[in-house]
């Protein structure tokens, strides 16, 4: 920031006092544009996800949708009352029941209450089962993404870690390649080494450099992917409060695959959801092939007072109370077009019965390729574990013959690498390992906010 020309006239101590000024108001400003910092961790995340996520908040209300068509299924047997009057004026031609047409000038008026009642037996009975069914399938349906959505939440919070924990390999790997380029530039100026391998060590701070400002930015990213999942503002900074990868140990690799697999048919809401469906389509199919046989009931019934006379006088006002009751069979085309819409329900249930046993055959394939990662998982953590600490020390030891004169600075360059490699492949394994528990407990029908079976 450059200070204004000091002016004539302006005394010229005042200008440290304004270079202060400015100073402060920069400063002020600075501290006023920082983020609102939000410490987390992973229980704290999937505690948010619950009360803000929007899929979550979404499927809450198509419960709610489906229980309002639950109850208006219920509604169809109920009679609707209306109160009110009606008027009736005619002018003109009108036929009398003996056939014979008169001219006629007439009004009448019924004031009162009317009610009446139409129902489709088979709808009566059969839509609330179906509702109800749907209802079932609803609530499965949320408790599904529910966990598919803690899933993505716990997915997001790892990534965050591992990005972190990626910055600070990068940073660390970058410390060691520029302390190795400059004990080789410093071998060649001093005639001991060459100026080649002083230009290529000199690459390695650039490349590491390049893969911290990655790391970099992949933390930014799942900090903002996390922070959408919950919900939060957007000037909101996460600050994870775990300095690692959490180890979870939820399994042990060792668990009988079929029995994992038997557990998942039976707890995953998914399958819920299918047995739900199917049983709507069943109850579906029901209406539409007994609906032939039902009767459909129609009462009317109205009680007031009735009156009327030539031109538009109204007289002669008493008390009337009328009621029909009719019972009626419908065959639609002849009955042609019943046995129609019952193929259709019928393929209908068919379909979701097949897609029910294919969600069957794709959760235990789920099963077994989740409990297939744990265990692969576990025996790499095994492996880079192993790695990391073999490369920590050759690297050591590369330091020491380096500093002993026994060796050039460039022979530890395989070394730093070797040990990068290795802490990068440990990272990924933790993390890999970690996921691969959270998919797993997920697979069998748990949110991962829940303890292990």
């Amino acid at each position: 920031m450059s200070l204004p020309r000091n002016p004539a006239g302006v005394d010229a101590a005042l200008v440290p006092a304004l270079a202060l000024a400015l100073a402060c108001g920069a400063w002020c400003e600075a501290v006023a544009q920082e983020p609102e910092v939000l410490p987390i961790d992973l229980t704290t995340a999937l505690a948010l996800a619950d009360e803000r996520n929007l899929d979550i908040a979404i499927y809450i209300e198509r419960i709610a949708e489906a229980s309002a068509r639950v109850a208006q299924a219920r509604t169809l047997a109920v009679p609707t009352l209306r109160a009110g009057a009606r008027r009736d004026r005619h002018t003109g031609n009108i036929q009398e029941t003996g056939g014979q047409v008169l001219d006629a000038d007439r009004a009448s008026q019924f004031t009162g209450i009317e009610a009446g009642l139409s129902i489709n037996i088979a709808d009566a009975v059969f839509a609330p089962l179906v509702a109800r069914q749907n209802r079932a399938a609803v609530a499965a349906a949320s408790t599904a993404n529910r966990h598919l959505v803690l899933l993505d939440v716990a997915r997001a919070y790892l990534t965050l870690l591992e990005s972190r924990e990626e910055t600070g390999i990068a940073q660390g790997a970058l410390d060691r390649a520029v302390d190795l380029a400059r004990l080789t530039a410093d071998y060649a100026e001093a005639g001991e080494g060459l100026l080649a391998d002083a230009e290529m060590a000199a690459v390695q701070p650039l490349l590491w450099e390049q893969r911290r400002l990655i790391a970099v930015e992949r933390t930014e990213a799942a900090a903002a992917e996390l922070a959408r999942l919950l919900h939060l503002d957007p000037g909101v900074a996460l600050e994870p409060l775990e300095n690692g990868i959490p180890a979870l140990a939820i399994f042990s690799g060792d668990e009988d695959v079929e029995e994992l697999v038997a557990r998942a048919l039976l707890d995953r809401p998914e399958a819920e959801q299918y047995d739900a469906l199917v049983a709507a389509a069943e109850d579906d199919l029901n209406a539409q092939r007994y609906r032939l046989f039902i009767p459909s009931v129609s009462l009317d019934y109205g009680v007031g007072r009735f009156g009327g006379g030539p031109g538009s006088s109204i007289r002669n006002s008493d008390d009337r109370d009328d009621l029909m009751l009719s019972l009626s069979w419908q065959f639609d085309n002849f009955g042609f077009g019943h046995r129609a819409r019952t193929d259709e329900k019928r393929a209908q249930l068919r379909q979701v019965s097949l897609e029910r046993d294919q969600l069957r055959d794709g959760i235990a394939a789920e099963v077994r390729e989740g409990h297939a990662q744990v265990r692969s998982f576990a025996r790499q953590l095994e492996l880079v574990q192993s790695a990391v600490a073999r490369a920590e020390q050759a690297y050591r030891l590369n330091r020491e013959r380096i500093f002993d004169q026994q060796a050039l600075p460039l022979e530890a360059l395989q070394a730093m690498q070797t040990l990068a490699a290795a802490e990068l492949a440990d990272l990924a394994a933790r993390v890999g390992h970690a996921l691969a528990e959270v998919r797993l407990h997920t697979v069998l029908g748990n949110p991962i906010d829940s303890e292990a079976p």
